[in-house]
């Protein structure tokens, strides 16, 4: 049998979250798109593949107004007919791969060097420090928290055991000098509650690594409900969710050693007191 590509397994997810949340059954769904229960059964399954129309059809039933999830359904479905092992869009696009993998990986690892994970940003820290570097306008912006604010819903509705690793690089804090003592240390809070929420634990890289670039590692471990292993990378103006183990593997094995390096985050932020204050 065919290893399940990461394609496969998006499509798949899409599909059976979307009927979840509008309860709607195969019967419902093959009426609405003129197919059979079958065949709609069979798309859950993954030995159907719906088509680039299918999905905007769908969509337009199930997708409540989302169409940038259309239109990235759209770009998975040509991917996987194109049989590629490498999934390559803006990062903004390939951040809904990340958001469906938030809720469905058993093992999480997230590594940002530079500036503080999404998750795990206040709204001032997103408004207030990064939209002004980042020089992106209101309705970018408003429209980039909304969708941070949504996955960690999702994240946080998880009912299954799952772990959230996040490491962050020293220089990420430097971030906070742009802020007020009151936003700062509301953002210094805000990581302690991250810290102690269950399954999630955060460290800070305060000494120096060959981690390289940020990059995002969702192993499924057994959890009936995910895809196979891959890896999100990015640069500038690309971003890539990898899924070829060998490349997967190499990303995979060089956590625990660095991981075990880092500073867990009380510890980091007791000791920085004064300096964070």
């Amino acid at each position: 049998m065919a290893r399940q590509s990461l394609s496969d397994w998006y499509v798949r997810a899409e599909l059976i979250d979307r009927m979840d949340a509008h309860g709607a059954s195969d019967v419902e769904v093959a009426a609405r798109l003129d197919y059979s229960p079958q065949t709609i059964a069979n798309w859950r399954k993954g030995s159907g593949q719906p088509t680039v129309g299918d999905a905007r059809e769908f969509f337009a039933h199930y997708g409540d107004g989302d169409e940038e999830a259309m239109l990235y359904m759209q770009q998975v479905v040509r991917n996987k007919k194109a049989d590629l092992r490498v999934l390559e869009a803006d990062a903004r696009f390939n951040a809904l791969m990340l958001a469906k993998g938030e809720l469905h990986y058993r093992d999480i690892f997230k590594w940002e060097p530079q500036v503080l994970p999404g998750v795990v940003q206040t709204r001032e820290f997103h408004f207030e420090v990064l939209q002004p570097v980042e020089g992106t306008t209101d309705e970018v912006a408003n429209f980039g928290w909304d969708f941070k604010e949504r996955r960690v819903r999702g994240i946080l509705d998880r009912a299954d055991e799952y772990k959230m690793n996040i490491l962050i690089g020293e220089a990420a804090l430097l971030w906070l000098r742009g802020m007020p003592s009151e936003g700062r240390l509301a953002q210094l809070e805000h990581l302690r509650e991250c810290n102690d929420r269950s399954g999630w634990e955060l460290r800070i890289m305060d000494k120096p690594q060959l981690l390289g670039g940020n990059f995002e590692v969702f192993m499924p471990n057994s959890n009936a409900t995910a895809g196979p292993p891959f890896v999100f990378n990015q640069v500038r103006d690309r971003s890539w969710c990898v899924e070829e183990l060998k490349r997967v593997k190499l990303y995979h094995e060089s956590i625990k050693p660095n991981w075990l390096r880092a500073t867990p985050l009380e510890e980091y932020l007791n000791a920085e007191r004064d300096r964070l204050a």
